[in-house]
């Protein structure tokens, strides 16, 4: 009996990819997982020949239905799409007609029917029907056509993104690619949209089923008309009739190379967008604007298909305002949603803008990409961040003027005639030293804080950085009589825009006006950059933003500042320059040149200041090279103890990370066979080093969260903990220890291996051996020494321990922004600045694996969250007091760190390191003593308290009225000082301790659990005692 042959899965993913009639990313793979249930992945991330293999491939799924399934031996691709396989835009045959362009209606919002309708424009639409403004803001915009898929990428959170995006453009013309008839619903439903455009396409949907173009002006069309290509391809163009003559306008998706045959069928339709050009009017002065934007799906910059259209008069604006930056629009190493898509994972500037103006009447001004930042989390449901699109868009201002052809300006003028940016300006910048609290301010509010430095705006738009050197000269000789002055940033004001408005701070000057000259005489000398003194009726505003608010009525906006001046001290500081700054590809605004007031030599570079690995060397807070080779020794003489046991030893935590210090531990984690018990262990280990040369005893703490034999070998301190491998696991590593058997650990030893897991993740993160990670532990090492000395360096007391405290260093060095990390002092100022300004409970994460952490409950309330999975947050034990004793810490950091490095003196920085004083800080305090019959006793008996302080604490906090700090002990048998503060009318009766009072049974209730411990060393008590000053 014969069989017809069931087609291969290999086979029918190629289909799929190469058929131009098929769209790929309208299907779904279904594949065996092992896990028992069938799993799916997009086809667009399906690896060929990669991790799953063909074999397991089970189905093929579009939208509901299963195309091709091997369990049914059902194959209905075949009939998805009708006619032959070659492609739909080939180029026709010479007696064949090529693809022409049809009308087709455009729509507008009736508020009197609450309907969109057809829009006829008047019968007076003719040429200066319509006034000219004075420029166009045009932007495109790819938004991901996900049709069925919609839950992979999260459309139901990108499409009111891609929205507001939009709106916050604020263009004139809008030309949208891939829109599908969910977003055309959304969009027509959308108010702004309602109100001010005038649309493509209606809710028939005509022209977006399944998907397709979408054209929006803020002008009433003309006219409108299509070219269809195939079912997803086409042309929209759109005519608008100004007083100076028609401007047509046309988005446009040509084909990808996804398909076999994209550079066919993208020559053609190339061919008929030339034709239609070529057919709008005369081809000379009197030939109407065109502009084409959209997805060209153009890889290359210097083709025959980017020839085609310079050899019709089209400019590519990306190149001629901005040469030399890539400008990519689909860019897969910096777009998680690209990155999924992509085919052959290369970064490429799909999207442009090309114009037509052979009068010359219509000028790019400006070109910039939008869309670049990932949506605040929860992450993409594949994992990463979530993009509005996998494309970047691409906005662009167009000046609108009088036809005419300008005389080429003499060479000294080039600075005169260039066209200013939005890329470059002129502003004042406040000294470094006082960016503080001004950066704390900008770090919560304003969202374009990683891209500016702060600063008052003098110029801006601005000529392109390349005319730098003329611009110098001609502001020096404009600056010759213009005086230093001084400057006080004082109260708040605000900008209103029509979705919100921008907060700033007012800069008076001394003499009064003296900032009002400085920029008018700057204007005078560069005219073309006026856009400061003309943009309002009240002429040039000086302002430093710090922040966006939402929009709202003025009372409220002035109320919700003044709550911003209660805390805001005024800054003074001196104007003796002006800075040229500009911006390349898509980092921040740098300085390129400084230009002094008054003239004549600039002042001296003042000496440079104390630097921060100065100040720790000093301080003795640096790492030592006898340390690093005593630790190391004692590892290896640990390694070879353990070796004879049949155990292996992992060192993580500081050592792992290269920051020995005298007098610091090992932490590590030691591997064992699984008939070898955590008891067993512990007691072989330590009858070994009782026989090894340099060994000074130990013990095995069984009670703590993760137990673990603390022991001393060569006068080094160490802390190993223990985990045993399952029986059928071979002797391996950590890493594969807890990929293989993760799940079949004992808690505690899966705890003890994933502190190895979450060194080696922060390393990562932190980068490869070098400058960058040396970076990372100066400014770690000074994170810690101002912890220690701060007395908030302690995961017990409710604080943060080390890997916390390496934790947002790392993040700090992987997120800060380039101004502020280009040297140690500034890096270090960004943390204090940061965690001080730091929205918690919003989690610190590192990785990606992480970055979905959700708080829950009281423990959480300040998550540092751990970069090896499971996401653990390692400071659980911070309260309610010791949070705000953090964030207390962390402003008086920022400040102090402030005056030190506009000082540059020793005596400065020390100020940063001073010794928390008990005494100063707390009225009140919970006195914690021990007594044991010997030293051991002690140290085992304080092991106790301090593992339970925490719980204290939290009990304390029962009591609103009670702010609590507690403190490091001087000695490490204690005694241990909790600080009481009383907030309240009714305050000072929580400090009493009548029998009933609260604190009074907290007291006794901690007392009697530690003599009701089961490990209580004989004869150990605990007392606690309340002292008041």
């Amino acid at each position: 009996m014969s069989h017809e042959r069931f087609t291969p899965s290999r086979e029918v993913y190629h289909r799929i990819r190469w058929d131009p009639r098929l769209d790929a990313r309208e299907f779904v793979i279904g594949y065996d997982a092992h896990s028992g249930e069938m799993e799916e992945v997009p086809f667009a991330a399906f690896v060929p020949d990669g991790e799953i293999p063909w074999h397991r491939v089970w189905y093929f799924r579009r939208g509901p239905d299963r195309v091709w399934d091997r369990k049914s031996r059902t194959d209905v691709l075949a009939g998805l799409a009708s006619g032959p396989a070659a492609p739909a835009a080939s180029p026709p045959h010479p007696d064949e007609a090529a693809p022409a362009f049809t009308p087709i209606p455009a729509y507008r919002y009736d508020s009197h029917a609450a309907a969109w309708c057809e829009h006829a424009p008047p019968d007076m639409a003719a040429p200066g029907a319509l006034p000219s403004p004075e420029a166009l803001t045009l932007a495109t915009f790819n938004v991901l056509f996900d049709l069925h898929d919609a839950e992979l990428l999260d459309t139901r959170r990108r499409i009111p993104e891609a929205l507001s995006l939009l709106r916050s453009v604020d263009a004139d013309l809008i030309a949208l690619q891939e829109v599908t008839e969910p977003f055309l619903r959304v969009l027509l439903a959308t108010p702004w949209i309602r109100e001010h455009y005038f649309l493509s396409d209606g809710p028939g949907a005509a022209t977006v089923k399944p998907y397709g173009q979408l054209l929006l002006s803020r002008f009433p069309f003309a006219s409108l008309s299509q070219c269809v290509f195939t079912r997803d391809k086409r042309v929209i163009a759109g005519e608008l009739r100004l007083k100076d003559g028609p401007l047509w306008v046309a988005t446009l998706h040509l084909t990808s190379n996804r398909t076999a045959s994209a550079d066919t069928a993208r020559a053609a339709q190339l061919q008929v967008l030339i034709d239609w050009a070529k057919a709008l009017g005369p081809r000379g002065p009197e030939a109407p604007d065109v502009v084409l934007a959209g997805d060209f799906n153009l890889g290359g910059e210097d083709t025959a298909e980017t020839q085609a259209f310079t050899q019709e008069g089209f400019v590519d604006v990306w190149p001629l305002l901005r040469p030399g930056e890539p400008g990519f629009t689909f860019d897969p190493e910096r777009n998680a949603l690209a990155t999924a898509m992509t085919v052959t994972g290369r970064r490429q500037r799909l999207d442009r803008v090309l114009v037509r103006s052979r009068s010359g009447r219509l000028t790019p001004r400006t070109v910039s990409l939008f869309g670049e930042t990932p949506l605040p989390p929860p992450e993409a449901p594949a994992g990463g961040p979530l993009f509005t699109s996998d494309h970047f868009g691409v906005s662009c201002v167009l000046r609108l003027d009088e036809p005419r052809v300008p005389p080429p300006p003499p060479a000294f003028s080039r600075a005169l005639a260039a066209v200013p940016v939005h890329e470059a300006a002129v502003v004042l910048i406040p000294p470094e030293a006082q960016w503080g609290p001004i950066q704390a301010l900008r770090a919560q509010h304003d969202r374009n804080y990683s891209r500016w430095m702060p600063h008052v705006t003098l110029l801006y738009p601005f000529i392109p950085e390349e005319h730098f050197l003329e611009a110098e000269a001609l502001i020096d000789e404009a600056l010759r009589s213009v005086a230093p002055f001084q400057v006080t940033l004082t109260g708040f004001g605000f900008f209103e825009h029509r979705a919100s408005a921008t907060a700033w701070l007012q800069p008076e000057d001394q003499p009064h006006g003296a900032l009002k000259a400085l920029q008018a005489a700057l204007e005078a000398a560069l005219p073309p950059c006026d856009e400061q003194g003309r943009k309002s009726e009240r002429g040039f505003t000086p302002h430093l933003s710090v922040g966006q608010l939402p929009r709202s009525a003025p009372a409220d906006i002035r109320q919700q500042l003044s709550t911003w001046e209660q805390d805001w001290r005024p800054l003074s500081f001196e104007v003796r320059e002006v800075c040229l700054i500009s911006r390349r590809g898509q980092g921040p605004f740098a300085v390129r040149r400084r230009v002094a007031l008054g003239g004549g030599a600039r002042r001296p570079a003042a000496p440079p200041p104390t630097t921060l690995s100065e100040v720790l060397s000093a301080r003795g807070d640096v790492d030592s090279s006898e340390a690093s080779q005593a630790h190391a020794q004692a590892v290896k003489h640990l390694e070879a103890v353990c070796s004879r046991l049949g155990v292996a030893l992992y060192p993580y935590g500081s050592f792992r990370m290269g920051m020995s210090r005298p007098g610091g531990d090992v932490d590590a984690v030691a591997i064992g066979p699984a008939h070898l018990s955590r008891e067993d262990f512990a007691q072989a280990l330590l009858q070994a080093l009782a026989q090894e040369r340099g060994g000074e005893g130990g013990r095995f703490v069984a009670d703590a969260a993760i137990p673990l034999v603390k022991l001393s070998l060569e006068g080094v301190a160490f802390d190993v903990s223990y985990a045993s491998r399952p029986e059928d696991v071979a002797p391996c590593g950590p890493a594969e220890l807890l990929a293989q058997a993760g799940e079949r650990l004992e808690l505690a030893g899966f705890r003890s291996l994933t502190g190895w897991a979450d060194t080696e993740a922060l390393l990562g993160c932190a980068g490869p051996e070098g400058p960058g990670r040396e970076r990372f532990r100066t400014v770690l090492r000074a994170v810690k020494a101002w912890a220690k000395a701060r007395g908030v360096y302690s995961h017990a007391l409710g604080y943060l321990g080390g890997f916390s405290w390496a934790v947002l260093v790392a993040w700090a060095c992987l997120r800060a922004p380039q101004e502020s990390s280009r040297s140690e002092e500034q890096l270090l100022a960004y943390v204090f600045e940061m965690f001080a300004a730091w929205p918690w409970p919003l989690p610190v994460t590192l990785t990606p694996g992480t970055a979905r952490y959700t708080p829950e409950g009281k423990r959480d309330l300040m998550p540092v969250v751990a970069p090896a999975l499971p996401p653990r947050n390692t400071a659980r034990n911070v309260s309610r007091s010791t949070l705000r004793v953090l964030r207390d810490e962390f402003a008086r950091a920022s400040e102090v760190l402030r005056r030190a490095r506009g000082e540059g003196t020793a005596e400065a920085w020390e100020a940063l390191f001073t010794p928390v004083d008990v005494s100063q800080q707390m009225p009140a305090r919970v006195v914690v003593s021990i007594e044991a019959a010997s030293p051991e006793d002690r140290q085992v008996a304080a092991g106790w308290v301090l593992g339970h302080l925490t719980a204290l604490v939290y009990r304390l906090e029962g009591d609103r009225r009670l702010f609590l700090r507690p403190f490091p002990p001087a000695q490490p048998e204690g005694p241990f000082l909790v600080g009481l503060a009383v907030q309240g009318q009714e305050g000072e009766e929580a400090l009493s301790l009548h029998p009933e009072s609260a604190l009074r049974q907290t007291l006794d209730a901690f007392r009697e659990s530690f003599h009701a411990w089961s490990h209580r060393p004989p004869g150990a008590s605990l007392s606690l005692r309340l002292a008041v000053d």
